[in-house]
């Protein structure tokens, strides 16, 4: 398992590759909620393109957890 991080307003937000039907970068709900406004809105340009490229965002108790298990929840979540 390969961690990686994104980083935004200061802060490293954990993500992973995963092979969903490809490759799908995937994090965490923090940086969902950090990337948008109440409104729903971006805070930025910048929280536009990072949400762009994540596949999905998944419960911080989710994001280490062992590949296979993490594969199945994004595909039910997906689905």
């Amino acid at each position: 398992m390969k961690m990686i991080t994104i980083k935004f307003d200061g802060e490293d937000y954990p993500a992973r590759l995963i092979d969903v039907s490809g490759k799908r970068l995937i994090s965490i709900d923090r940086l969902d909620v950090a990337l948008m406004t109440k409104d729903g809105c971006y805070v930025s340009e910048e929280a536009r393109a990072i949400d762009e490229g994540v596949f999905l965002y998944v419960p911080e108790s989710m994001i280490a957890t062992d590949e296979k298990t993490l594969v199945q929840y994004v595909k039910e979540m997906a689905a």
